[in-house]
């Protein structure tokens, strides 16, 4: 790696930098779809739980894509469903689980600290 504007000298990266960009991210919420499902649930009060059809609406997705990314938070446990009938009619709804909202605070955690890394410090003053 080298440092803009030098003569192209090499640069370490510093070991607690390098360690930070290490830390893995969670798999299943890598994904900018399951995130984002995963953070509506999660911003969801304890408890709380909100239907297919909200969801659909409020992240602008298909029925297919929705759903198939719903059963990966579902088979993963960061996500629980509930169907409830009103004659023929079934409602889903979806909550997030506790495992799932440990995983969505450590997953942004780590991105919160690769952003912290990637961002220009300013300089110390000198004493």
């Amino acid at each position: 790696m080298t440092t803009p504007g030098t003569d192209s000298q090499p640069v370490d990266v510093p070991e607690p930098v390098a360690e930070t960009l290490r830390t893995p991210f969670d798999t299943v919420l890598s994904d900018p779809i399951r995130l984002r499902l995963q953070a509506a649930l999660h911003g969801l009060p304890a408890g709380g739980s909100v239907t297919f059809t909200a969801l659909r609406k409020t992240l602008r997705l298909s029925d297919g894509n929705l759903a198939a990314h719903l059963a990966v938070l579902v088979d993963a446990g960061y996500a629980a469903s509930t169907a409830t009938w009103h004659g023929k009619r079934r409602t889903t709804r979806y909550a997030a689980t506790l495992a799932g909202r440990a995983a969505f605070e450590t997953h942004v955690q780590a991105l919160e600290a690769v952003i912290a890394v990637a961002r220009p410090h300013p300089l110390e003053p000198e004493l």
